[in-house]
């Protein structure tokens, strides 16, 4: 028998940001029956699912998302899909959060407690403004002799979780990202409370135990669908094969080539100011491209040995570089460019915090969270010139974070939670 999930949260489409598009496509992908890990299916990214035994299969789940309407229409993240979305008129953002930001420290964080006032304040609005629907629904599903389970994520996660434990609702909380280890006296609560607690990876799930005392922590891994954003195995290994022909013609073919893909504080800004420098100075001969939009981004541009390319699309970003690197200040989030850049068969580079080291797995370098910019540089010297190898492996680690085995994880999880 199908249960309900009500999941709630500040915004799950639009706009589609890494961690929306990760439980949009959770949330979708248990709506259908299907295995959980017990199935023991083993899936090739790009490729077809294998056969899995019908005794093995679970029921699908029925899914009600509650969250702010004032992101504008939907997209085709959930277009189509059988979500049903229940949007309320909260506002993202306040004069709090506006000032908070405008007042952002050296580290290019929003002012503490600005910040602070305004999470607290979107809480307690997004939790009186669900309650009554939420245990409505639950109430319901309940009489029917179905078994509910709330979700929630990110910045409206305290809220939510209010409302879940008030309606007597067991759930689950994603972390995501630094969110919680910024805020720990909004989200402790939340956390601490939650029947489980889902990382990516099993060093973030390290990492959160280490600061709160949750009752269980699960590995869902990033859910990525390949095929479904890159075509099939022989269109990614003729893009790969056109960029580095590319590069061939235009006589590039001998520069090393480093990719960055996204820079905030957390992902690294200040490092890459002084890293940058050094490799101009010590390894000259490479150079390296900086992806994505901002401030940030751009600013890292204006070194010599780097070019700054604004937003591009992945395919194009790994198709003709030779060495993905990213690293994080402080909290281990799975990088899921990592195993993107992994099925163009691009080895990465990057720091043993969280869960860093298993999304890279065996497809490239992992330096030490006290390493110097000499062992950086070693990194990056091995790696290149070890690529082909270690793009193979990185290739091969690629299906970690392929989807249906993080829906299949997920769908673990919920069953675990009914018993």
């Amino acid at each position: 028998m199908p249960g309900l999930i009500i999941a709630a949260l500040r915004d799950l489409d639009p706009p589609a940001g890494g961690a929306e598009m990760s439980l949009a496509t959770l949330l979708k992908g248990v709506i259908e029956p299907g295995p959980g890990v017990d199935a023991e299916a083993l899936y090739a990214p790009c490729h077809p699912s294998p056969g899995i035994d019908p005794a093995l299969l679970k029921s699908g789940w029925r899914v009600r998302i509650h969250q702010s309407s004032l992101r504008g229409d939907t997209t085709d993240l959930t277009n189509g899909s059988e979500l049903g979305i229940i949007g309320y008129p909260l506002k993202i953002e306040d004069l709090r959060s506006g000032l908070a930001w405008r007042m952002r420290s050296k580290d290019g964080q929003p002012n503490y407690g600005l910040q602070t006032r305004h999470l607290s304040n979107a809480n307690r609005n997004f939790r009186k403004k669900i309650t009554a629907p939420v245990a409505a629904s639950a109430s319901k599903a309940t009489a029917a002799g179905l078994p509910v389970v709330g979700v929630t994520q990110l910045h409206w996660s305290a809220g939510a979780a209010e409302c879940f434990q008030a309606a007597g609702i067991p759930y689950i909380v994603f972390v995501r990202d630094e969110l919680q280890f910024r805020y720990p006296e909004i989200f402790k609560s939340s956390l601490e409370n939650a029947a489980a607690v889902c990382c990516a990876g099993e060093g973030l799930g390290a990492q959160v135990e280490s600061r709160f005392n949750v009752k269980t922590i699960r590995n869902v891994r990033l859910p990525v669908d390949f095929g479904g954003r890159f075509g099939n195995a022989e269109k990614v290994a003729a893009e790969r094969a056109a960029g580095l022909t590319n590069r061939a013609e235009s006589g590039d073919a001998s520069t090393p080539r480093i990719a960055i893909v996204g820079i905030t504080p957390e992902k690294g800004y200040d490092f890459y100011q002084q890293l940058l420098p050094h490799l101009e100075a010590n390894w000259p001969e490479a150079h390296i491209d900086i992806h994505g939009g901002g401030s940030y981004a751009e600013s890292l541009g204006s070194h010599t040995n780097a070019t700054w390319h604004g937003h591009t699309p992945v395919e194009e970003v790994f198709s003709k570089c030779d060495i993905h690197l990213l690293t994080v200040a402080s909290t281990g989030s799975w990088g899921r460019v990592i195993n993107e850049a992994g099925l163009f068969g691009v080895p990465s580079v990057s720091v043993a915090i969280g869960s860093q080291p298993e999304a890279v797995g065996a497809g490239g370098i992992i330096v030490p969270e006290e390493g110097s910019l000499d062992d950086w540089e070693d990194a990056l010297r091995a790696t290149y010139e070890d690529r082909l190898e270690l793009g193979e492996d990185a290739r091969r680690h690629a299906g970690v974070v392929d989807h249906r085995s993080s829906i299949a994880a997920f769908r673990s999880v919920l069953h675990e939670i009914i018993g």
